[in-house]
């Protein structure tokens, strides 16, 4: 069980990486910044919390040049995150229960991007509690239900090797001080 505490995110420290996919196998990987956040554990060992992603910083990894500027851009824009008007995405959640095994905590939360939220559930693996409370997820959504359908097969058709998984996988490393 963990101890009652509350903790601030360390945005310095915190990463989150994505993976987007399309159907012929080309795959793109980048970053973005996580703003803030924080997390409290109530008496029972129960989680809830909360952080703010800087969709400005979208970073491609995979691409250099004028490739990874004109993806970073064409990602920017109202084809994909619109970050002009959208330029946080939101993610709360909270356990279930106190249960942990393996060091791994199941949670459900919303995920909000673009003003639009839904229900999302994942799990956590506690990497160490002292003197800083480490964690990591990956998790997955689907982009269409937040209304970001470029090259979708779920709207278009015939885009053969075209074709832009609607899967988007997140590896997140949240790393946090304690809060007095």
């Amino acid at each position: 069980k963990l101890e009652n505490a509350s903790y601030n995110l360390d945005s310095f420290n915190s990463q989150l990486h994505w993976v987007g996919k399309e159907i012929s196998t080309k795959t793109h990987t980048g970053s973005l910044t996580i703003k803030n956040g924080k997390i409290n554990i109530d008496a029972d060992g129960l989680i809830n919390g909360m952080a703010e992603i800087d969709m400005t910083s979208i970073n491609v990894t995979d691409l250099k040049d004028n490739a990874k500027s004109y993806l970073e851009g064409h990602l920017r824009s109202p084809d994909f995150f619109h970050v002009e008007l959208y330029p946080t995405a939101f993610i709360t959640f909270k356990s279930e229960n106190n249960n942990i095994i393996n060091n791994t905590i199941n949670l459900s939360g919303q995920l909000t991007i673009k003003d639009i939220s839904h229900p999302i559930h994942f799990a956590a693996v506690i990497i160490s509690t002292e003197p800083i409370l480490k964690a990591k997820a990956n998790l997955s959504f689907d982009r269409t239900k937040y209304n970001i359908r470029f090259r979708s097969g779920k709207f278009f058709e015939n885009l053969g090797d075209q074709l832009i998984l609607d899967q988007i996988d997140v590896d997140v490393v949240l790393v946090t001080k304690q809060s007095f």
